[in-house]
């Protein structure tokens, strides 16, 4: 490989994107020792001489089985798929091996092989490092190695900052960060790299922040007609339950903002199963009560198309005409067409859409609110574009809570609605973590079918290429012991109609099994899902498995989720035992934007990567409230020259990401 192609595999423009590549985490090489009575899944770190090898080769799958000498025993070990190794073990030199013990195997499964005296084995801390198929690690440190140990750097590392603010944090000069990150000697200075970074990134993300809020701020409605609010409390009072008190506030105050001469910009939070689509339906005729058209976008057709059904239920003795609009390839071109006349028109009130709805084509005669449903899977320049297209207030919708002083922080000071209580009283949904072996997953199924109960099967992907259980698969499994006629498929790859067709067999109970990829895991509302089972669990998120709970138990009855999982990993261990342990999603939010960083909470999911790469909003949130102060200065004085020559540097480093 050269340094062309290196570049363009990393997508790099130049240094600084390489050297801000950032490890994706630590591992300690400081060795360990062994016992006698290892652990399973216990990690191990020991230094030792390989010797009595055996190799089996393989295209598919190979692997090695050696044993090492160290100081106090010898330890059988299997090293797989990494053939590679076979020169290295067989020099009979001592070497540094990453095990973790395998009870069905009694052996030590190989992670690492290190030699000794490597920069990384002395200093016992290693990067750990996410890069492109094609780039080689060795590669990668090989070059930053150069750049920051060697001295071969022809240019200058500087950092962004304003110098009062470097002075005011005393943090370490910007070359000296980059190698404490890429090569830290200790804890204590890679701590110190890692703070600059943090700080460097909390500042650009308030500074963003802050400029987006002032400027939604600064906008004004020219025409804004009243509201009749005794209109809005008699299609209330005409919902077949009682609103929670949450839900009245929020309505209350979404309506108040839509009145006001500026523009809302309102974040609606509330975990699943708490009434966040009434609220919104509610919040549209309101808009619709002041002569304005109204759009509900979600993220995926199942969670749009079932929005336009609760719409259409939900209008259907008023006079609102709404439309559903989907992606070309979902819809016939006459009825795009003749959907886009109305929109120009103004014949239609309320269109419910996908994302297809930020198309040019789309033009509306008097947007008035734009309502952006899971708004976190959605990035800035698509809730830019959508706002574009009118005069328009807009609500942004998560199921993904977080508490309030974390919102602000997240949101920079953006307006909050909160849902907290469930309009059918507390939800009973128990959580089991359990193994794939466990008969109580067929108990489960069986007594749902009994009692004519839905229930989900989930799998992180559709067919079988590795390890990890397929939907396909699962499927078949499902209909051998159910009876095919029970079961149906789901997955995103279908075509739309099929999908439509599946759901709504699943929704009236004619085949009340659904295996499905995670094409289920926002919106989808079937009031009588009891039994929600998940195959591999640990391949996803917490919030993520906390949506798909939130699929079932959704009319205050009895239901039971199993989170399959058949490793020895503690750290997935621990996630999904702490799942089991809880239904608040608050608690769980804040438990996986700790483990897992920012993620989508920070609006930039175009490119699926999260623009924070070294900062949290829980575990600093410090950080967070000292950026934030700074980036209301900054903001306040753009002239001042370095706050100029910042906000410049980041205005640039924004048009280079959207290139």
């Amino acid at each position: 490989m050269n340094l062309s192609e290196f570049y363009k595999a990393m997508e790099a423009q130049d240094v600084t994107d390489i050297l801000r590549r950032f490890p994706v985490r630590y591992e300690s090489l400081l060795p360990t020792g062994v016992v006698t009575e290892p652990e399973d899944g216990q990690r191990y770190v020991v230094l030792g001489v390989p010797f009595s090898l055996f190799s089996r080769p393989g295209r598919g799958s190979s692997f090695i089985r050696f044993k090492v000498k160290c100081a106090t025993m010898t330890l059988s070990c299997i090293l797989f798929n990494q053939s590679f190794y076979l020169r290295k073990l067989s020099g009979k030199q001592e070497l540094l091996f990453v095990l973790y013990y395998s009870e069905p195997r009694k052996a030590y499964i190989v992670h690492g092989i290190h030699d000794p005296d490597s920069y990384y084995a002395m200093t016992g801390i290693r990067p750990v490092y996410s890069l492109p198929k094609t780039v080689p690690t060795s590669y990668f440190t090989s070059y930053l190695k150069r750049i920051l140990l060697e001295g071969t750097a022809t240019f200058q590392i500087q950092s962004p900052l304003p110098d009062r603010l470097i002075e005011k944090y005393r943090l370490m000069n910007e070359k000296d960060a980059y190698r404490a990150i890429h090569f830290p000697r200790s804890k204590e200075e890679l701590t110190k790299g890692l703070r600059v970074f943090k700080y460097e990134e909390a500042l650009s993300y308030s500074i963003r922040s802050l400029r987006l809020k002032r400027q939604a701020d600064r906008k004004k409605k020219v025409h804004n007609a009243p509201i009749d609010h005794r209109k809005i409390n008699a299609i209330v009072k005409s919902i077949p339950y009682k609103l929670t008190k949450d839900q009245l506030s929020a309505i209350r105050d979404i309506v108040l903002d839509m009145e006001r001469e500026k523009v809302m910009y309102r974040l609606l939070q509330g975990d699943v199963g708490t009434g966040k689509t009434i609220v919104s339906l509610v919040s549209l005729y309101a808009n619709y009560l002041r002569g304005k058209q109204g759009i509900l976008m979600a993220p995926t057709f199942e969670l749009s198309h079932q929005h336009y059904e609760n719409a259409l239920s939900f209008f259907k003795d008023t006079n609102v005409h709404v439309a559903f609009l989907a992606n070309a390839t979902s819809m016939k071109a006459s009825q795009r067409r003749e959907i886009e006349q109305g929109l120009k028109d103004g014949t239609i009130d309320v269109l419910v859409s996908t994302h297809a709805a930020i198309s040019d084509k789309i033009r509306f005669k008097n947007l008035g609110l734009s309502i952006i449903d899971e708004q976190q899977l959605f990035g800035v320049a698509q809730r830019d574009s959508l706002l574009s297209k009118g005069e328009s207030d807009l609500l942004m919708v998560t199921a993904t809570p977080i508490p309030r002083t974390l919102s602000q922080i997240v949101n920079a000071d953006l307006d909050v609605s909160t849902l907290e209580e469930y309009p059918h009283g507390k939800r009973n949904v128990r959580t089991k973590v359990v193994r794939s072996s466990d008969p109580i997953i067929e108990e489960a199924i069986r007594k749902c079918l009994a009692v004519h109960r839905q229930i989900f099967v989930v799998a992180p992907k559709i067919d079988e290429s590795d390890e990890k259980a397929s939907a396909t698969s699962i499927f078949n499994e499902m209909c051998e012991r159910f009876g095919s006629g029970n079961c149906q498929l789901l997955h995103g790859k279908m075509k739309k109609e099929d999908q439509k067709r599946i759901y709504d067999a699943f929704l009236k109970g004619e085949k009340p099994i659904l295996v499905s990829t995670t094409v289920v895991e926002v919106g989808i509302d079937v009031s009588k899902a009891a039994l929600l089972v998940v195959y591999d669990a640990n391949c996803f998120g917490l919030s993520s498995l906390h949506q798909l709970r939130g699929r079932i138990g959704r009319s205050g009855d009895f239901a039971l989720c199993l989170l399959v999982y058949d490793g020895a990993d503690k750290e997935s261990q621990e996630k999904l035992s702490f799942l089991a342990s809880t239904n608040d999603g608050f608690e769980i939010s804040q438990y996986d934007l700790k483990m897992r960083g920012a993620g989508s909470y920070s609006g930039e999911r175009q490119s699926g990567k999260s623009e924070l790469l070294v900062c949290n909003f829980v575990t600093d949130s410090n950080i967070f409230r000292c950026a934030k102060e700074d980036a209301i200065g900054i903001i306040d004085d753009p002239e001042e020259m370095q706050n100029a020559d910042y906000l410049r540097s980041l205005d640039r480093a924004l048009v280079t990401k959207l290139a």
